[in-house]
């Protein structure tokens, strides 16, 4: 039998600009964990990735968040993100110096 291993990893940019991998992830779903079974833990990785997508979606105080399923030698078998880093605003300009009259 054909040994897969299925890794969930779930990431996020909080509402302050801050990345974080979410505590517990990623997960790993080895097929030797389900009797040599790879469709088994291949369900089971889904099931997974959408729990997760599902509470990401509940979610709207993070500016990025992302979920991805994906094999052990870094083959993506599915990812959803959602969001957008928010840009910086442009600083505001320093005030220039009025220029000196000259003396008369």
């Amino acid at each position: 039998m054909v040994r897969n291993i299925y890794i969930v990893n779930a990431t996020i940019v909080d509402a302050n600009g801050a990345y974080a991998t979410l505590t517990g992830y990623p997960k790993t779903f080895d097929s030797r964990n389900y009797n040599g079974d790879s469709d088994k833990a291949l369900k089971r990785a889904e099931g997974e990735f959408c729990e997760v997508w599902g509470a990401f979606c509940k979610r709207d105080d993070r500016q990025v968040q992302t979920v991805t399923l994906s094999m052990v030698n870094g083959k993506l078998i599915d990812r959803k993100s959602m969001g957008d880093i928010a840009q910086d605003p442009d600083p505001e300009p320093e005030p220039q110096p009025e220029p000196e009259e000259p003396e008369q």
